[in-house]
């Protein structure tokens, strides 16, 4: 894949999937097999998530955790942000690439930033798979 194939395929990928979560806690999208290959087919056989608390997730506890959570803020005021996405790094068909995900739950805002590795996948949504996601929160703002 070409360099510039595969950074936007990354940066198409991290909003697609981060609107898929959206829907999918929101209940919007089918609870079916179907309707969860978005993501499933995103992840990477080996996908690691080291979330901002430091636990290390692999693919299948992360998927099982997100299979169990359809639904979860319906009702709810939820939404989901990316900020400044940036493809930082591409090598020997590998990207590296970072984002702010900023949520909103019922008026209260969270955020983190987000590094994630991405590797070619013909069969993913987008043509990329992630391989490693590590999330740190970002404190907020003192007043």
């Amino acid at each position: 894949m070409r360099d510039d194939r595969l950074a936007a395929g990354v940066l198409a990928e991290i909003a697609d999937l981060h609107g898929f979560f959206v829907a999918w806690f929101l209940g919007r999208c089918p609870k079916s097999r179907a309707g969860f290959a978005r993501v499933a087919d995103a992840l990477a056989p080996g996908f690691v998530q080291i979330d901002p608390l430091g636990r290390e997730r692999r693919r299948a506890v992360l998927l099982a955790a997100l299979r169990a959570a359809h639904g979860c803020r319906a009702g709810q005021e939820f939404a989901i942000r990316i900020h400044r996405p940036k493809v930082r790094l591409i090598h020997r068909g590998l990207a590296l690439a970072t984002y702010e995900e900023r949520q909103v739950a019922d008026g209260a805002t969270t955020r983190r930033r987000s590094s994630a590795l991405f590797g070619p996948a013909p069969a993913a949504p987008r043509g990329v798979a992630w391989l490693h996601l590590q999330e740190t929160w970002i404190a907020p703002p003192a007043d």
